[in-house]
């Protein structure tokens, strides 16, 4: 759920049992046996659902990185657990399998990367990873740009507000300074929109590179010395299109930094703005400053070892009821991804990330799911979506979004669920997005035969909404629900617990599950899934939506 929260700095510098490897150790026989109590009385099972989970996040998956065979491991057995149920391939070439080619970039070395100003009062004696953290377009492969830089402030431009930090401002050809964000009026789920896209408005106007400046907002959010460490030791990965360049929603952009505050505010000495400007502007609720030429130039060298690999979503088909219905699709998505096998360096050992939590959780409650559904089919059908290379920035969603393997204008909701957090006897949940469309009153719905409230967002500020696959089918103009347990009855402390404890740790492990728990939050999605399925008129967004007008989809009259 989380590579979008710092899209405009971390992204730009790139942009079952333990002992049963056999899909759970199933027999022809149980398997019968189950169909057949399902289709009397389907009801979630907490001891499959155990299974599902030991299975993906056991040592044997390696962490089940994306291009790994680890992950290839787990995808075979999703693949087998589709066709146990009885679904009908929804992949390429008649198979369960639908291929994301990937171009994979990592940094060359350490000091291949550089960053350095020219320019009356420009910064100098700069060094990689203490000052700044540089990187290149996944386009190339090596390559510099030496530019002048124009502050852009935030590079907002929203036309319902009357906005356009870019007014007046000439960025052809030139590198842009740009505050990390959005602005505090903006609704937060609008407000994470515009700060995940700042890139690709500055590539529309012509900019061929970015910096990002490191106010205390984003220092807050992620420590400079986390960027940087991250930046050392991860894989970058973009999904390659057909014309055989890796996707990129700012094309024009080749090279970019994120700069440490320190070096952030000496970049503005003898600015018509000065860094305590900069500061107002971001704790003000307008978030507005002027944009200016800066007067010096920068330049942005970069070298990234690249290779092409692939990796694989998995998607199974459930056919409608339906006879007219069957023809539109609901995908039920859920990352099988994880971060594979990471570094220690102050240990000097290598650690297994399992990600049982995050998501093992969530793809075993989307088998599960997938169940109860079978049992007796809804009126349309449903693509259950195992996607890839979540953890890359939603590059297994975005690729199947923007190329589907049924008719594009056919799908129409999606449903996502991603690190539900399984720790506690929850009695809430919390459905981002769901008032945004007509499927609002199915969840509420839902949530109330399961004896659950259905709670607010308990913290809009994360803007979680556009932070999680869904957003790759919301960017299609699909609306979309991300479903999570709620903060009630010691959620908040459970949910932050595991966050500080076990996220994106090596300790993320299936014994944290509470499987209890996880049967009874995959049986209010079952009814959440079934309710948008089985929808009289298909979903819209709700008349007005802010998603719904930017990404031109269906919208209520």
């Amino acid at each position: 759920m989380k590579k979008i929260l710092f899209a405009g700095a971390s992204a730009l510098m790139l942009a079952a049992c333990a002992q049963s490897d056999n899909h759970g150790g199933e027999t022809p026989a149980d398997n019968k046996a189950e169909k057949s109590a399902a289709m009397t009385a389907p009801e979630a099972d907490a001891a499959r659902l155990e299974r599902d989970v030991r299975y993906l996040a056991d040592d044997a998956r390696e962490g089940r990185e994306a291009g790994t065979p680890g992950y290839d491991a787990a995808a075979d057995y999703v693949a087998q657990r589709y066709a146990d149920l009885g679904l009908k391939p929804g992949g390429d070439d008649e198979s369960f399998f639908q291929t994301v080619p990937m171009r994979a970039t990592r940094l060359a070395d350490e000091a291949s990367n550089t960053l350095s100003f020219t320019g009356e009062n420009a910064p100098a004696g700069l060094e990689p990873f203490v000052d700044y953290v540089a990187s290149g377009s996944a386009r190339m492969s090596e390559g510099e740009i030496d530019a002048p830089l124009v502050f852009i402030g935030y590079g907002l431009a929203a036309e319902d507000h009357g906005r356009d930090d870019f007014a007046g401002l000439d960025i052809e050809g030139k590198i842009v300074v740009a505050m990390w964000g959005a602005p505090k009026f903006l609704n937060t789920e609008e407000r994470a929109h515009y700060r995940a896209t700042t890139a690709q408005r500055a590539s529309e106007r012509g900019a061929v590179g970015m910096i990002i400046l490191n106010t205390p907002a984003l220092s807050e959010l992620i420590p400079f010395e986390a960027i940087a460490e991250r930046r050392k030791h991860e894989t970058g990965m973009s999904w390659i299109g057909a014309d055989g360049l890796p996707h990129s929603t700012a094309p024009n952009i080749t090279g970019s930094a994120v700069l440490n505050p320190a070096l952030s505010e000496r970049l503005f000495d003898g600015q018509p703005a000065s860094w305590a400007d900069i500061i107002a502007a971001e704790q003000s609720e307008s978030g507005e400053i002027a944009g200016f030429d800066m007067g010096i130039s920068a330049r942005i060298a970069f070298k990234a070892e690249q290779f092409d690999t692939e990796s694989r979503n998995v998607i199974g088909l459930l056919e409608g009821s339906d006879p007219e219905l069957k023809h539109e699709y609901v995908v039920l998505s859920a990352h099988l991804d994880h971060e594979g096998i990471k570094p220690t360096p102050e240990e000097g050992d290598d650690e297994l990330y399992n990600g049982a939590m995050d998501n093992a959780v969530g793809t075993s409650a989307m088998l599960e799911v997938a169940r109860l559904l079978a049992a007796n089919p809804p009126r349309r059908s449903v693509l259950f979506t195992a996607v890839t290379a979540e953890e890359k920035g939603l590059v297994g969603s975005a690729y199947n979004a923007a190329n589907p393997t049924v008719p594009a204008e056919q799908i129409v909701a999606n449903v996502n669920l991603d690190m539900p957090i399984m720790t506690y006897p929850f009695t809430d949940i919390i459905a981002f997005g769901a008032e945004r469309s007509t499927m609002g009153p199915i969840v509420e719905a839902a949530a109330e035969r399961s004896g659950l409230a259905l709670s607010p967002d308990p913290q809009p500020e994360q803007g979680l909404f556009v932070r999680s696959d869904q957003y790759s089918y919301v960017k299609q103009g699909v609306p979309a629900i991300y479903m999570k347990p709620g903060f009630a009855n010691g959620g908040e402390e459970a949910q932050n617990l595991f966050r500080k404890e076990h996220y994106h740790k090596a300790s993320d492990e299936a014994d944290l599950v509470d499987f209890e728990q996880l049967r009874r939050f995959s049986a209010v999605n079952y009814e959440i899934a079934r309710g948008v399925a089985d929808m009289d008129e298909r979903p819209r967004w709700r008349k007005g939506d802010f998603f719904g007008r930017t990404f031109e989809g269906p919208m209520e009259e």
